[in-house]
């Protein structure tokens, strides 16, 4: 290929070499590099890639004629780079063209995910409510412990669902966590409480020893795929409390479409930003116990 190539011609090269890479990283640089093509395909590979072009192109609206999201910029980065590598090693541009383009495309960084946590305080306040209709007592008193625990802690479902009830302090003011305790408020500590006594009565109908964890089910659940059964009172899986919080959530719905937005990720956004000096512990000496691997069959989706 001469040395003037132009970009049509080195991206076709480059596409033809993709056999070897993952499927989905392949669909991928296609969808960013067939773009690149369509927008300055004629142009000369060397004035593209070590002019304004290419950054101005990284910044382009999509096909569709919108602004391209923060993760379609950082995908047709990834795929010029790769295009970029490949023209310098092929010799069909100098090192200092190579070098400017890769300067440009530097891993644009990610914005800051800011979520409107109206709708969160709102789903807080209803929860201080009466039980909407169709939802059981103990999915509820599920439902309120859970969602005040997000509010306090900020943690995942997956932290969650792996804690146990010996991970709560003894007065039910705080839960550990990764080895680092979350304190929270009177409203969290009454609702916990009330799920604990719910919960016993939920592990009190299996045979044997009660499951360790502090999350349990309230209705039998069944593997989509495998038909697995998970009895009343078994741990509960981080996609189930997503799923039982979105199905309460629908529930409330009925009442106040304002809630219809809000997910487990605002009512998570509410915690509190913990700081730690230097030096200061992590958090307090509490201990955690060891935790017996899960009973409960992976993949298993609660119902409400």
């Amino acid at each position: 290929m001469p040395s003037d190539a132009t970009v049509e011609q080195a991206v076709g090269r480059y596409l033809g070499l993709l056999g070897d890479r993952h499927p989905s990283t392949a669909r991928a640089y296609r969808w960013a590099l067939t773009n690149l093509r369509d927008v300055v395909g004629e142009q000369g590979l060397s004035h593209v890639l070590g002019g304004e072009v290419l950054g101005l192109w990284l910044v382009s609206p999509t096909g569709a004629g919108r602004e391209p999201s923060a993760a379609s910029v950082r995908q047709r980065a990834t795929a010029a780079r790769g295009l970029v590598r490949f023209t310098a090693d092929a010799r069909l541009v100098d090192a200092a063209t190579a070098d400017a383009a890769l300067a440009v495309l530097r891993r644009p960084a990610t914005p800051p995910v800011v979520r409107d946590t109206a709708p969160a305080r709102l789903l807080l306040a209803r929860a201080e409510g009466r039980r909407p209709h169709g939802v059981s007592w103990h999915v509820w008193v599920r439902f309120r412990a859970h969602a005040l625990t997000l509010a306090d802690t900020g943690a995942t479902e997956r932290d969650l669902a792996r804690a146990c009830v010996t991970d709560l302090a003894a007065d039910r003011t705080a839960l550990v966590l990764g080895g680092t305790a979350h304190e929270w408020g009177e409203s969290t500590r009454h609702a916990v409480t009330t799920w604990l006594s719910s919960r016993e009565q939920l592990v009190a109908t299996l045979q044997g020893s009660p499951p360790p964890q502090l999350w349990v089910r309230a209705h039998p659940s069944v593997h989509p795929r495998t038909g697995a059964v998970a009895a009343v009172g078994m741990p509960i899986t981080a996609r189930g409390l997503r799923k039982a919080f979105q199905d309460v959530v629908a529930a409330l719905v009925d009442g106040d479409p304002r809630l219809a937005t809000c997910t487990v990720a605002h009512v998570r956004a509410l915690a509190p930003v913990r700081t730690v000096a230097r030096g200061e512990p992590v958090a307090p000496a509490l201990r955690r116990p060891e935790r017996p691997p899960e009973s409960s069959p992976e993949g298993v989706v609660e119902q409400v």
